[in-house]
């Protein structure tokens, strides 16, 4: 009990500053625009610099075990097609949904919270993990869902376009460009100018405030209305199945300590709000994948803390 209350009060003043954004946005002293223009700033331009800092000393950090990627996307793909099952049995869903239900079962918000979450509560030696992840996240799952989508609709889906597709959408992501250039750095073992060094700092600083207090904001254009049996089943995958497939995984690839800990800490993490856009762009399971956006966000301030406790990695 007491290792999950230090770990829970550790996680809380993260998880109040979404709280924040939602207050002020309810009481309309913040409003969904602003939210949306501090979301933009903080994927375009923050967390970037966040992560060009972080990864500008990588190389003296050992290299991420191959098992890293295995565990994580590993966990995906089984509890993916474990969602799709239930969802087919127990909700009734067309194929259709039954890939966005999937989706939302093991999409991450990896960028908004993981990023924050994982700098406050994990040690500098899981950044090789976790650039890993992020950097390959985006990718894998749109490419995924895509195929599936274009393989369920009967169309002649072109892999080899898809993956294409993915790859050039990956490699203008704000986020692995900030990845690659502070790998990149890192490699030329030069020391960063001061001035440079600070201007740097500031812009880095301000990633975690700001995209935590933006998640709040956009929280409120969710809200719970019908659907609760298959929102409470993607909560349940999400925030309850996935952490512990991704830790009997890792065991399995051999991981340990802080690599360990980086994978199952993203495997907590509530739903991403790409599930939704995913959900809007394919015309299919609107209504859940809001509402389970909203719930898993929520109860993440007490599930996170209390799985990674239980499973003795904080």
């Amino acid at each position: 009990m007491t290792v999950f209350l230090n770990n829970f009060l550790i996680a809380l003043p993260l998880f109040a500053l979404v709280g924040l954004g939602y207050l002020f946005a309810s009481l309309r002293l913040v409003t969904p625009e602003i939210g949306k223009a501090l979301s933009k700033f903080a994927f375009t331009v923050a967390i970037p610099t966040l992560l060009f800092r972080l990864m500008s000393n990588i190389t003296q950090l050992p290299a991420p075990k191959l098992g890293v990627p295995f565990a994580f996307f590993g966990s995906c793909i089984l509890v993916y097609f474990f969602g799709r099952i239930l969802a087919k049995k127990l909700c009734h869903l067309t194929t259709d949904e039954q890939t966005v239900f999937g989706m939302a079962t093991v999409f991450s918000n990896n960028v908004q919270l993981g990023v924050p979450i994982s700098i406050a509560l994990l040690s500098p030696a899981s950044m090789p993990a976790l650039a890993v992840i992020f950097a390959l996240n985006a990718f894998l799952m749109w490419t995924f869902a895509t195929v599936q989508i274009e393989f369920s609709r009967s169309r002649s889906p072109s892999l080899s376009r898809t993956i294409y597709q993915g790859t050039m959408r990956s490699l203008r992501n704000p986020i692995v460009i900030g990845i690659i250039l502070g790998l990149l750095w890192s490699l030329t073992g030069l020391e960063m100018p001061v001035p440079l060094e600070k201007t740097v700092d500031l812009m880095a600083n301000a990633a975690s405030p700001v995209a935590l207090f933006a998640v709040g904001v956009g929280l409120t254009q969710y809200k719970l209305r019908s659907h609760f049996e298959t929102t409470g089943l993607i909560t349940v995958l999400k925030l309850g199945v996935q952490p512990v497939v991704v830790f009997l995984l890792g065991h399995l690839m051999g991981l340990t300590g802080p690599e360990l800990q980086a994978v199952c800490l993203l495997g907590c993490l509530p739903v991403g709000v790409n599930v939704y856009i995913m959900a809007q762009e394919f015309n299919v399971l609107q209504g859940p994948t809001a509402n389970s956006l909203l719930l898993t966000t929520i109860l993440a301030a007490v599930t996170l803390p209390a799985v990674l406790s239980l499973l003795g990695l904080l």
